[in-house]
């Protein structure tokens, strides 16, 4: 992900509704009615009305019939009751009257700066990568195609934070910037946008709880782009492939206990117990070490207690910039004490790493959960998938 991270609501963005109060990273369950024309009852989330995928809970959309209206809930860690409001409309259309207050988009969209390799990857998945116009951080892009445009001179690098160009942006003049924010105190660089003439949509997918809940944000991007059939189909594919895999590896003999990460600073960092991670561990058969934990966010642990309830642990997953089991036992050689080590069962997400130090684990993986999901039955019970390759994981010796 690039560094770029909002900290506040978008002067005429966003509306506090103290009725809509939502704890982040708690799921959001919230369904605004507008009185609007239109159908108000045709809502969507992520996926269908009865899908998984409908956990998605930091955004809604309601199609008006000539107008669509998206609500983004809370999009960084501990927001509270920040709702940003869109109203999409053909451009080559008159808008009603009596529209609720937001920012107008039209339709479909042609030029766009991503913030987030994720939001590259949703593009990607649209088949609407030439829409990219700039980019945060061009040397974390992994896409191939997108990777053409950018040594090509194409596709700038925009900066981040207090380095962010504004000048740059003002000429690009996208139709709109996709950001998100990680907490609401990093949004300095992003509060003059909207001043500038520039729309900023926020997508805050990273804040689910679930690979198909994240997955779900892909709608947001596809109505700016009037695809949303496309991704209706792509997300229902994706959903189903999920599904029966997860259903296969429920049936499995075995939940062998996973632990991840590396110590960081005199601390490790461990996934949450309700984190995007701990769902994909549980969905692959495993049992997840910290699955005690009630939260969604990363959290610190001490080195010791790794070292203790690591004994535990059956296999070691995403070890951050461990390219070797001699890369994780040169910080602290105990580690090699841990049974995923000695039984050489270590595997990190950085199989499709580019010269550039682009992963495509942080780019694609947000739309195919179902991908990662093969790879980690695969680790974890290679039985039940004996055909697979792994794609985003590779082991470490």
């Amino acid at each position: 992900m690039s560094s770029l991270r909002p900290k506040s609501p978008l002067s005429g963005n966003a509306v506090s509704a103290s009725r809509l109060l939502m704890a982040i990273p708690v799921t959001l369950f919230i369904l605004l009615t507008f009185a609007g024309c239109g159908p108000s009852s045709d809502r969507e989330r992520s996926g269908r009305a009865d899908s998984p995928a409908n956990t998605a809970g930091g955004f809604d959309i309601t199609d008006h019939g000539s107008y669509r209206v998206i609500n983004v809930y809370d999009p960084w860690q501990g927001a509270r009751g920040e709702v940003f409001t869109y109203i999409l409309a053909d451009r080559n259309e008159e808008l009603p009257a009596g529209i609720p207050a937001g920012t107008v988009i039209r339709t479909p969209v042609a030029s766009v700066i991503c913030m987030s390799t994720t939001h590259v990857a949703m593009l990607d998945k649209l088949g609407k990568t030439e829409a990219i116009s700039a980019v945060s951080g061009t040397r974390l892009v992994f896409s191939p195609h997108l990777r053409k445009r950018i040594e090509n001179g194409e596709v700038p690098d925009i900066g981040y934070d207090t380095n962010l160009d504004y000048e740059k942006i003002v000429e690009i003049n996208p139709d709109v910037v996709l950001a998100y924010g990680v907490d609401a105190g990093s949004s300095a660089w992003l509060d003059r946008l909207p001043g500038l003439g520039i729309t900023v949509v926020m997508i805050g997918e990273y804040l689910e709880a679930t690979p198909l809940a994240q997955a779900g944000w892909l709608k947001i991007v596809a109505h700016l782009f009037d695809r949303q059939e496309l991704a209706g189909n792509i997300l229902a594919d994706i959903e189903e492939q999920y599904l029966k895999l997860a259903r296969l590896a429920a049936d499995a003999g075995s939940r062998p206990v996973v632990m991840t990460g590396l110590p960081w600073r005199n601390s490790w960092f461990v996934s949450g117990g309700r984190s995007h991670f701990a769902s994909l561990a549980t969905d692959a058969g495993g049992r997840y070490l910290w699955e005690g934990n009630t939260g969604r966010q990363n959290f610190p642990v001490d080195i010791e207690s790794v070292l203790s309830r690591g004994q535990e642990a059956d296999f070691w997953i995403n070890t951050g910039t461990a390219t070797s089991a001699a890369d994780i036992v040169a910080g602290d050689p105990r580690l090699g004490m841990l049974p995923p080590f000695i039984k050489g069962n270590i595997y990190n997400n950085n199989a499709r790493i580019n010269r550039y130090g682009g992963n495509d684990y942080w780019e694609s993986g947000i739309v195919n959960p179902h991908i990662i999901l093969a790879d980690l039955i695969s680790i974890m019970h290679p039985g039940l998938i004996p055909d697979h390759e792994l794609v985003y994981y590779r082991k470490l010796e």
